[in-house]
């Protein structure tokens, strides 16, 4: 029956965490990029209403690992650097590696986050660099992990990864699959690293940084 109810509540947060990006992509289809007041009245909106958002997923996440009895370091430390440094290193490996090899254009996922870039530029940066990272780490690792398979930690990860890169893809569309490959390992990576320093802020942190180098790459 709990696990029932993870898997209802897990669909509602993602569902839930979606819905600025909905709005604001209505908004940029009736909004004129010369109606520069007006964008910055939605974009600011959008920001604290993301930022409601993440203080809220946080606070159940904190709730999640309480109930579970995890004893979890919620501080950066020497422990977590090795971790961090290696996670890096893969993820840089993995964008090296996938993105000369994925597809240009076609992709709805990409394509539907640079036509927002174009009206709510700074707005669309915060998210994409900061809160998109945070909020993506507290649903696929720190509740998926901590919700589904606690007792096998290998299958939770690996489902986890699985469902964080076909969410980035549209599955009843044209599918990427080196752009959607590329995704599960990322999603493996901060997995991995997450399972291993019990620290969410250190995936958090990874996600970061790769979603940051993204943009200025």
């Amino acid at each position: 029956m709990r696990t029932v109810k993870h898997i209802f509540l897990f669909f509602l947060l993602f569902f839930v965490e979606q819905l600025p990006l909905t709005g604001l992509s209505i908004a940029t289809a009736v909004v004129k990029t010369n109606q520069q007041n007006l964008i910055i009245i939605l974009g600011v909106s959008f920001l604290v209403i993301v930022g409601l958002m993440t203080y809220l997923y946080w606070h159940l996440y904190r709730q999640t690992v309480f109930k579970n009895g995890a004893e979890f370091d919620q501080k950066l430390n020497s422990r977590t650097w090795l971790p961090l440094i290696v996670g890096f290193i893969a993820m840089f490996a993995v964008n090296a590696i996938t993105v000369p090899f994925m597809q240009t254009s076609g992709n709805e996922n990409v394509d539907s986050l640079a036509t927002l870039a174009k009206s709510f530029g700074l707005f669309m940066f915060l998210f994409t660099a900061i809160f998109g990272p945070i909020l993506e780490e507290i649903i696929f690792r720190g509740l998926f992990i901590n919700w589904f398979f606690k007792d096998s930690r290998l299958i939770s990860i690996l489902l986890s990864s699985l469902v964080f890169g076909s969410v980035h893809v549209d599955l009843f569309g044209h599918v990427d699959l080196i752009y959607w490959l590329s995704k599960v390992l990322l999603g493996l990576i901060l997995a991995l690293v997450y399972n291993r320093t019990k620290n969410l802020k250190v995936p958090i942190l990874l996600h970061i940084l790769n979603n940051t180098l993204t943009l200025f790459l």
